[in-house]
């Protein structure tokens, strides 16, 4: 196979803020959880401010074993509380484990299998693998790009390098989902083709996938014109 459909997680798979029952409310119940005395504008807060380190890198960049101690560090300055590195993280798999996620999505992605490629491709904190691969079933994507093991966020044109070296494919073999406006302009400057939905837009994103891939089998077969 000669294509590739590359999902987003947050936003495309799972609930991202607003959709009812999102990642931001695990995150507070997480906090709250070892702070009970905090808002959840309080506890939203801690951790937002407490993503980037004191060399302005990103936790969703770093996977040893100091940085993640570091970064819970961080949180139990500002939030006031002591724990463990493995309680946070089961507290934090727990509480996104009752997120919601639109499981159509993944059906349909899955579904593409036996047409073309499929990818996952998300910034990530080491902490959130579980639950991706609990509702994806990471073993049954071709490619995974996830920014907490290639140290790339997506807000980087670095990120869609790495991907392009692996894949090896014309950007116009590859169709790009995702919520956010800052990737889906990173793609486009890479000439990948793109999908900008959420994942309540299944429909539209099935439009963009069959445009891009009848597209694909037109060019392959000399019928297609660059607009």
């Amino acid at each position: 196979m000669d294509k590739i459909v590359i999902f987003d997680w947050g936003g495309v798979i799972m609930n991202k803020f607003p959709d009812v029952n999102n990642d931001k409310e695990a995150i507070i119940r997480t906090i709250k959880s070892f702070a009970h005395n905090l808002s959840d504008e309080e506890a939203w807060e801690i951790y937002v401010k407490t993503l980037v380190d004191e060399n302005g890198i990103f936790i969703s960049r770093q996977n040893d074993e100091n940085s993640k101690i570091k970064w819970l560090q961080r949180i139990e300055t500002l939030g006031k509380f002591e724990t463990t590195l493995e309680e946070f993280t089961n507290k934090f798999i727990e509480e996104h484990l009752s997120v919601g996620y639109y499981k159509d999505v993944v059906a349909y992605a899955h579904s593409l299998k036996e047409r073309c490629l499929i990818g996952i491709f998300s910034d990530l904190i080491y902490s959130a693998y579980p639950i991706l691969d609990k509702q994806v079933n990471l073993s049954k994507f071709d490619y995974v790009w996830l920014s907490y093991l290639t140290h790339l966020r997506k807000d980087t044109e670095e990120a869609f390098v790495l991907v392009e070296q692996n894949l090896q494919l014309q950007p116009e073999n590859i169709l790009f989902v995702d919520d956010t406006t800052i990737n889906i302009e990173n793609a486009k400057r890479r000439n990948w083709n793109t999908c900008q939905a959420r994942g309540y837009e299944l429909q539209k994103i099935k439009r963009y996938v069959e445009q891009f891939l009848i597209k694909v089998f037109e060019c392959k077969s000399n019928k297609c014109l660059k607009k």
